[in-house]
């Protein structure tokens, strides 16, 4: 199939944060994604999701599929592009980003345009998308993605795939988002990424730097096509340790391990690991991620030892707490449960195995405590369940869209890739 590349100069414009608001401020508005070839979206007013428009034809299509029937009598009432008159403003402020039909004129399409509140119309399918593309508002990639595609279930192929249901535990009943993502997927690729190898100075949490970004910018920065935010970490000047985040995550990019020297003297929770052949390991115990005569060694290089002991190369490793679930069973430790984790219903994240297909999951849970999100790992069928950073931390990218988030800034990430991307 020949693709058709389109080269568009675009002001790209300041767009807000948070994906409940974009699709409502940027609703009938064309969208030229500038960072993919200027590839056209359509802001469907009535829901205020994103429509691919595709190739010409395809396009035509879309847009007449979303079209609304109108009288003659009101379609006259609104003002043409190219015509200096002012036409009804209160009808055509109604119908801003609509494509209106004339019903009574053989279903011809015109688009309202939000920006002029003027009718155009469309005609054939090249004529349509050459207006499209001249009305068209440039957007970055990470923006776009704040906009909701429609439906609650995608899959991009036959491993992987996200779904936006209800879960019943003993619990409760619970609303989650989760991706799914299957390990034998043979051009997967694993990554953990961070944004700094070492703790942040005091001097720079003064001046204000974490040295955090959003999930989108890790996702799209190593050609994911899922991801979701990592482990807890310090963001205020009240943090007792100079650490940054305290938990050891492996940078898979540069091959280094931020926050090491955690794994010297005590544990700091479960840790997960995949090798570069996509395999799963789960450890109990952070100390255990190394040999034992390795573990008070200063000079230490994890992936060295994870090698040496594995035989093959460390892609990818993570470690939080609590733990959630273990060989199949909930494995909370009451005592290591803070009351916030007891008792807050918040938004909870979480990242799972199942042993048994192969599986990674990625997974955000609504209106839940940490008890209740290792009783929704064990109602997916996970072996294996380690708990992420939740609340305002939350984010979950699949396919070019945040599903959840985006969230307040984080400093690591777990992203899935496809290799050559």
């Amino acid at each position: 199939m020949k693709k058709i590349v389109f080269v568009i100069i675009l002001v790209v414009l300041p767009l807000p944060v948070w994906a409940a608001t974009m699709g409502q401020r940027l609703s009938g508005r064309i969208l030229l994604d500038v960072e993919r070839s200027g590839e056209a979206w359509y802001v469907f007013p009535e829901n205020h999701n994103r429509y691919y428009l595709g190739r010409p034809a395809d396009a035509f299509a879309v847009m007449r599929e979303l079209g609304l029937g109108v009288s003659e009598v009101d379609f006259q009432r609104i003002a043409q592009a190219g015509m200096n008159v002012a036409g009804d403003f209160i009808l055509a402020r109604r119908l801003s980003g609509r494509i209106v039909l004339q019903a009574e004129k053989n279903g011809e399409a015109w688009y309202i345009n939000p920006v002029d509140l003027k009718k155009y119309y469309l005609g054939r399918p090249h004529d349509a998308f050459r207006i499209m593309r001249e009305l068209g508002l440039g957007i970055t990639s990470e923006d776009l993605a704040r906009i909701h595609k429609p439906g609650t279930y995608e899959s991009i192929d036959y491993y992987s795939s996200y779904q936006h249901k209800a879960i019943s535990t003993a619990s409760g009943n619970f609303t989650v988002d989760y991706a799914a993502i299957g390990l034998d997927d043979p051009n997967l690729r694993v990554i953990t990424d961070t944004t700094k190898l070492h703790p942040v100075s005091d001097v720079a949490k003064e001046d204000g730097y974490y040295g955090a970004q959003s999930l989108g910018k890790f996702v799209l920065d190593n050609g994911g096509f899922a991801g979701i935010n990592g482990t807890y970490f310090c963001d205020d000047s009240s943090c007792e340790s100079s650490h940054y985040y305290f938990f050891p995550v492996y940078n898979t990019n540069l091959k280094k391990t931020v926050n090491q020297e955690e794994l010297k003297y005590w544990t700091t929770g479960p840790m997960m690991a995949f090798d570069v052949n996509n395999k799963f390991y789960y450890y109990k115990d952070s100390r255990d991620f190394l040999p034992p005569d390795w573990s008070y060694d200063l000079g230490i290089d994890v992936a060295e030892a994870f090698a040496q002991v594995n035989g093959v190369e460390l892609a990818a490793a993570i470690g939080n707490k609590p733990r959630l679930i273990e060989n199949g069973m909930n494995a909370l430790i009451d005592w290591e449960l803070d009351n916030g984790q007891k008792y807050v219903k918040t938004v909870r994240n979480a990242l799972g195995y199942d042993e048994k297909d192969n599986v990674v999951y990625l997974v955000v849970v609504r209106n839940a405590t940490v008890p209740d999100l290792a009783d929704v790992m064990k109602a997916l069928g996970a072996d294996y369940a380690l708990n992420l950073d939740g609340g305002g931390s939350s984010a979950l990218w699949y396919n070019d869209e945040y599903m959840v988030g985006p969230g307040r800034d984080i400093p690591n990430a777990i992203i899935f890739s496809e290799i050559g991307n």
